[in-house]
């Protein structure tokens, strides 16, 4: 069965490919009609992974939806799953790629893998918020439409954050406008919404990215933790053993500096490494007091919800490895180089929520000084005691000082 799938498997998938979006539940149908358990599937993932061979990606993104397919019948109670995600200059790849080469139609695609997730489970609701982030573009407008167009009202909204900020609403509080945001203020308002209206104990809120990176027939690798082990959070991570990520580009040395820079910033994120991967869930009951006051409205939002999470509960955030194809080409973050002004918002984080620690930590002061100048300088020539070590050593190696960055 296992050899059939690798003998039809496509070597690289094509977001935009809907030969592609079938092949993928095909496979994973296949594996399900084997009857394989949860723990022959995780076997045969560890033995394709042994393998580090990029074009396995599609048996092995398979094995994660087949494992979160399963998770999705042991459902017995009612849940509803609520899932965010910000627009921004989403105005082509909301397309389908007959009508704009970036074209990924995620809209429809991620409505087509959620109704596939949760087929023939009743115990299980869910809902998809849309969240204009202030796109000069209409990116909302243009997904209302689509969800016009289809009748998914029942299934899908569009908030806009422009709305929220001219209401007053208390989750963009400190928000002037929507240039305020990037992103997180979108994110945040989403979640604020799916918590409003529903008195519903068993609720998890999600959030994703617009794009297609992560499919969202792996939703339930997230909400599984946060049901049957009691996490407040569950969060998609790209740095496990067993992620599989396919990334395009060259930005790892930069990533791994702004990883050993956060660290030394936050310290109660523990073994925590990939705070930026667009995947995290949480219970609902946890929602209102996470969002209440952040200092964050930006790319490090995440962060913040991760300390504010971890603070209310020790050990309360469970990583999760899932699979992750880069859609670097329509990214809207990869020409704006975001790591300076996310390590600025870090140190705000640092001193609002561990003052006794910013008083003597030296990256504080360092990373406040820079301006763009000396950090495109830092970036050319960051230390090799940084890009020769993985990003899991981070938490403990602390041997690049300030003067070595200098």
């Amino acid at each position: 069965m296992i050899n059939n799938i690798l003998e039809s498997s496509p070597k690289e998938i094509d977001l935009t490919n809907e030969q592609h979006s079938q092949l993928i539940i095909e496979s994973v149908e296949s594996l399900l009609e084997s009857n394989l358990t949860i723990k022959e599937i995780d076997d045969l993932e560890n033995d394709l992974i042994q393998k580090n061979d990029n074009a396995l990606i599609f048996p092995l993104l398979s094995l994660k939806i087949a494992r979160s397919k399963i998770l999705a019948s042991d459902i017995s109670e009612p849940l509803l799953i609520s899932v965010v995600f910000a627009v921004y200059k989403e105005h082509n790849r909301i397309k389908k790629s007959t009508e704009h080469p970036h074209g990924e139609d995620f809209l429809l695609k991620k409505v087509s893998q959620l109704e596939w997730l949760f087929k023939d489970q009743p115990n299980v609701q869910w809902e998809l918020i849309v969240v204009d982030d202030g796109c000069p573009e209409g990116s909302g407008r243009i997904a209302q439409a689509i969800i016009d167009e289809n009748k998914l009202h029942d299934k899908v909204k569009v908030l806009y954050l422009s709305e929220a900020i001219e209401n007053k609403l208390p989750p963009v509080k400190g928000l002037m406008s929507t240039n305020g945001s990037q992103k997180g203020g979108s994110i945040v308002y989403g979640m604020w919404d799916a918590v409003q209206k529903n008195n519903q104990e068993n609720q998890v809120v999600a959030y994703t990215d617009a794009d297609l990176s992560t499919h969202l027939g792996q939703l339930m690798l997230l909400v599984d933790p946060i049901l049957k082990d009691r996490k407040l959070a569950a969060i998609g991570s790209r740095r496990e053993p067993n992620s599989v990520v396919i990334k395009a580009g060259s930005r790892n040395d930069r990533g791994k500096l702004f990883i050993y820079l956060w660290k030394r910033l936050i310290p109660n994120l523990g073994n925590i490494i990939d705070t930026q991967c667009g995947f995290k869930a949480f219970r609902s009951d946890i929602v209102p007091v996470i969002i209440e006051e952040m200092i964050e409205k930006k790319f490090a939002f995440d962060i913040e919800l991760l300390l504010k999470t971890q603070q209310y509960k020790e050990g309360s955030i469970v990583k999760v490895p899932i699979a992750w194809i880069d859609s670097e080409a329509a990214s809207t973050t990869t020409d704006i180089q975001p790591y300076l002004p996310m390590l600025k918002a870090i140190v705000k984080m640092n001193k609002a929520y561990f003052p006794d620690d910013a008083e003597s930590n030296e990256f504080v002061s360092f990373i406040e000084s820079l301006d763009g100048e000396a950090f495109n300088h830092l970036l050319e020539h960051i230390p090799t005691n940084i890009t020769s070590r993985e990003p899991d050593e981070f938490t403990s190696y602390d041997g690049v000082r300030v003067n070595d960055l200098k």
